[in-house]
């Protein structure tokens, strides 16, 4: 389906405008037409303009006054994103900025507070909410199908985080740059994926975090136990420990692990090989379904489009970023890390 959308992004040498998320050719297969592709490194800029469309520039806000886009991709080292989040509010034009929009809580609950103040459409992509067991739970949930929810299970292993460096994101491994590792970077999905599944705000009683493999500044593996208010537990275990690099961790291939889990008193939903089984005590049903990383961008991005279109706010909110991050902060703090 396409667009009329022209759409402008900033940082393309992240590795989530090629790479995972690949939001430019994300957005270029919806149909959106790219008018300026900006960088910090012109040479990367000209080679994403080259092969997406639009001008390359070296300075994103010269690119987005002089070419005066519909739609902003903004992406870039997690701690310079406040300055481009300030300034693209300041514009007024819409955007999808990734996550996590800064390195600790209370600079991204700044940058919310003024979203929300100046009615700024800025969406965050929690793309994990547009996954096949995400949509499923959701549906089950809603109708009351588990019951008594005793436990979610969200885990997520990733490829290593070598890849980083060749893919032009070298900075991930540096805490002041990043503000994390694995769990602000992939866990930031399983806090948001806890609060938008119950309904509830949870907190976290427990976490730890290691860098035993790369011993790295930064954390390549993490897990953070929550409870939510009603006594739902919430186990979110993430980590760049899957051996796939350099073949077979690329898209198409992007390989990795996924064991997403709702355990109810009446029903199980879990994903297994080949998509989803839900067991009911006199009943079994299979639900094929595509890998999550095949379809959770695409799909939040069309559900951005659509919702620009019709005048509607963003699909997930500015406040499920600040929300997310308090979570992030307060396993950092209960794993030890100042």
């Amino acid at each position: 389906m396409g667009c009329d959308l022209r759409v402008a992004a900033i940082d393309v040498s992240h590795w989530h405008a090629r790479y995972d998320s690949a939001w430019l050719p994300v957005f270029r297969d919806l149909g959106a037409s790219f008018v300026g592709m900006s960088d910090v490194d012109g040479t990367i800029a000209a080679a994403r303009a080259g092969e997406f469309g639009g001008r390359s520039f070296t300075d994103y806000r010269a690119m987005v006054q002089e070419t005066k886009p519909d739609f902003v991709v903004a992406m870039g080292r997690h701690v310079d994103m406040p300055e481009r989040f300030r300034f693209l509010v300041g514009e007024g034009v819409p955007f999808l900025m990734e996550k996590p929009w800064g390195t600790d809580a209370a600079t991204v609950n700044a940058l919310v507070e003024l979203a929300e103040n100046k009615g700024a459409w800025a969406a965050i992509p929690y793309s994990s909410r547009y996954i096949a067991w995400t949509i499923k739970a959701r549906q089950m949930m809603d109708a009351g199908e588990f019951g008594t929810v005793s436990h979610i299970q969200f885990r997520s292993m990733r490829p290593r985080q070598r890849r980083y460096a060749p893919w032009n994101s070298a900075w991930m491994y540096e805490r002041e740059a990043a503000g994390g590792g694995v769990m602000l970077n992939i866990g930031s999905h399983g806090f948001d994926i806890a609060r938008y599944l119950t309904g509830e705000e949870p907190e976290v009683i427990s976490a730890v975090i290691s860098n035993r493999v790369d011993g790295l500044e930064v954390e390549e593996y993490a897990l953070a136990t929550l409870r939510t208010p009603s006594g739902i537990i919430f186990n979110n275990e993430m980590g760049y420990l899957m051996p796939a690099w350099p073949e077979l961790a690329s898209w198409p291939k992007n390989n990795g692990e996924q064991e997403m889990k709702v355990v109810g008193d009446k029903a199980m939903l879990r994903t297994v090989a080949g998509g989803l089984q839900v067991l009911k005590p006199d009943h079994e049903e299979m639900i094929e379904g595509l890998p999550p990383y095949q379809i959770g961008a695409p799909r939040l991005a069309r559900d951005c489009i659509d919702a620009l279109l019709r005048g509607d706010g963003p699909p997930v909110p500015p406040r499920a970023a600040a929300r997310t991050m308090e979570l992030i902060q307060d396993a950092y703090r209960m794993a030890g890390r100042d």
